[in-house]
């Protein structure tokens, strides 16, 4: 059997069965000519390809040596492991002709470089540390294959402790991270965690919600198909009869899709407002929550005031301030969709409907929006259950469960209106539905930054019920695979949208609704338009952040959770240290390979007595970021 890896074999073979095959006639013939052979780019980094690409004339086969073989076509992609010159021959019944391409391959230093700086930076160099404040270093694989790191900092004392932060952006890597081997290892044992016991009702309301998602998503994907028929549409305002605003007093009956089978309530009008752009609140309540306690005046003050503003003042309710940063509830649509959405002319009423759901089954949604209430139910029979109009459905009798769970369910409420916004800005209009993931991170950054503004007092959820849930997890959590609720990936979504809110303000949350990608695409090209480095490179500082424990003092810039100003909106500073408590002692197992969107990390004592930290044999799969934090 020939070896395909011999050009001298095949070319000799080849040559041997054209001469045969001639019988003599090939005297005259013209010999190959390879008119061109590159490689573009033929300086490359480790891991990325080049694509060989040639030109020849008179030939009946082409073979390339290095291990490729024989070729047909004009051009081959290659990834060598280091610099190669391949030569390509061209055989004929002329004769046979050679030529040479090399690709040289570019070898980064794996080397963990400094990735802070200032006053509160203690990353002095590649391999010290000045002692006080927070050091951070960072390497980014951008070679395609996996890399090992050997790490020695100097400056380091047994007061501070070494974290190692892996995290892997955008693509999943089939290579599991490894810390490596640790030099000294300190003779005790880390302190253990205090395990953070997550609220099983806060579980199955998330994992309700979550189903809600994804089927509002597959509403718009179908809006848009419907759409794309008749493209390009004129936009209309699609006038219809609508019915005028009800006042206090009125009744009308609502059904519950959530429920199976669709449960049906009678409500009552106990108030109304004046929204920004002319559109009516309407609140309608179930008189059996009023009866049963769920639901008092004062709650209901509570919950028209988050959404409407106080009297006098709607641009700052929450649906002001979310229609401002994202755009109106409802409006015109393509023609195409005239027999499949609810018309907006006169303007739709939004409303905020509260039920007395009993506690059985188990409780699977505090509030939420569902597309399918803007479509018409004589669209399709999917849809017989539409109550044709703009609605939000909240659970009373969840209002009083906790201390906090009128704060909590103020902050539902603004979260689903950024669903309701959404779903017309993003899929009625533009026809591009967020993914999962991107869809739920514009909601938690509508948690914490709008909420707190507009609730009377001043709720925020992000602190408690999204980064210390984070801390705590363990890592191993995928933001862009979106698996809850086996994982809980509010937690990370809201660490990750608290983080860009702090770093750039409220213009990524704004951007979202302009993008011409759904997910990762989206948020990098904004970061990187609100002068930011990547996606990626965010990603990695919210790890370094949250797994290393940043204080609300002295971290550097550009990391942790510090207080922003952004228009007429100040975000809270967040104090990841004081969940010390809460962080895992050991990660999460990554499983069988590190998933796209997720961190993983290891601590590390420094040893009494040492003055370098170091750790050998560390990988770092391809496409992953590590961040070294000493602090």
């Amino acid at each position: 059997m020939l070896d395909r890896h011999t050009p001298s074999v095949w070319v000799a073979v080849l040559a041997s069965l054209l001469l045969s095959a001639c019988g003599g006639e090939c005297a005259g013939q013209p010999a190959p000519v390879i008119s061109s052979f590159t490689a573009t780019p033929s300086s490359v980094l480790l891991g990325t390809p080049s694509t060989l690409s040639w030109s020849v004339s008179d030939a009946s086969s082409l073979f390339i040596d290095q291990g490729v073989g024989p070729v047909t076509g004009t051009s081959l992609p290659v990834t060598p492991g280091a610099t190669t010159t391949y030569t390509l021959t061209a055989i004929g019944p002329g004769g046979s002709a050679t030529r040479t391409a090399t690709v040289t391959v570019n070898i980064p230093p794996t080397v963990l470089e400094p990735a802070c700086a200032g006053t509160s930076c203690g990353a002095v160099s590649t391999s010290l540390y000045s002692g006080p404040g927070v050091g951070i270093w960072s390497y980014r694989n951008t070679t395609g294959v996996p890399q090992t790191i050997d790490i020695d900092i100097g400056g380091v004392s047994s007061a501070r402790e070494a974290v190692l932060v892996f995290s892997n952006g955008t693509e999943g890597a089939a290579t599991l991270p490894s810390a490596g081997t640790l030099a000294f290892p300190p003779a005790t044992a880390l302190r253990m965690e205090q395990p953070l016991e997550i609220d099983p009702e806060q579980l199955a309301r998330d994992e309700g919600h979550q189903a809600l998602l994804e089927e509002n998503r597959r509403i718009g994907l179908s809006l848009r198909d419907v759409s794309s028929l008749a493209a390009p549409a004129p936009r209309t305002a699609l006038a219809a009869a609508v019915l005028p605003t009800p006042v206090v007093g009125d009744t009308r009956t609502w059904n519950e899709v959530i429920a199976d089978p669709v449960a049906v309530y009678d409500t009552v009008v106990r108030a109304t407002c004046d929204l920004p752009g002319g559109r009516k609140g309407v609140f309608w309540v179930d008189p059996a929550s009023t009866a049963s306690g769920s639901l008092t005046p004062e709650d209901l003050a509570y919950f028209e005031t988050t959404f409407c503003g106080a009297l006098g003042s709607a641009a700052d309710g929450g649906f002001g301030r979310v229609t401002a940063l994202l755009g109106d509830v409802w409006g015109t649509a393509p023609v195409s969709l005239a027999g499949a959405v609810i018309p907006d002319a006169p303007l739709q009423d939004v409303n905020v409907v509260f039920l007395e759901v009993p506690a059985a089954p188990a409780k699977t949604w505090a509030g939420y929006f569902w597309g399918g209430n803007n479509i018409r139910k004589s669209y399709s029979t999917q849809y017989a259950s539409s109550n044709e109009a703009l609605a939000f459905f909240i659970d009373a009798t969840q209002v009083h469960l906790r201390t906090a769970s009128r704060g909590y369910i103020g902050s539902a409420l603004l979260h689903e209106l950024t669903h309701m916004v959404n779903f017309y800005q993003r899929s009625v209009v533009r026809g591009t539905p967020n993914d999962v993931w991107l869809e739920e991170t514009t909601a938690t950054m509508t948690d914490d930054i709008v909420t707190p503004v507009s609730t009377p007092d001043h709720v925020s959820i992000i602190p408690l019920q999204r980064i210390k849930p984070y801390v705590a997890s363990g890592g191993a959590i995928t933001l862009t695979g979106w698996e809850y609720p086996v994982q809980n990936s509010y937690a990370l979504a809201g660490a990750f949208g608290a983080f860009v809110d702090r770093r750039y303000g409220t213009s990524i949350l704004s951007g979202t609704i302009d993008c011409p990608g759904t997910g990762v695409d989206c948020m990098d090209g904004l970061i990187r338009a609100a002068g930011g480095t990547s996606f990626a490179d965010d990603f990695a500082r919210v790890g370094a952040s949250i797994f290393g424990l940043l204080p609300l003092n002295g971290t550097p810039e550009g990391y942790g959770y510090p207080s922003k100003v952004s228009g007429a909106y100040t975000l809270a500073a967040i104090d990841v240290a004081a969940y010390a408590a809460n962080r895992k002692a050991t990660a999460t197992a990554p499983g069988l390979d590190f998933a796209a969107g997720s961190h993983t990390y290891q601590i590390d004592a420094i040893a009494p007595g040492r003055s370098v930290y170091t750790r050998n044999g560390v990988v770092v799969p391809a496409g992953t970021s590590i961040m070294l934090v000493i602090r």
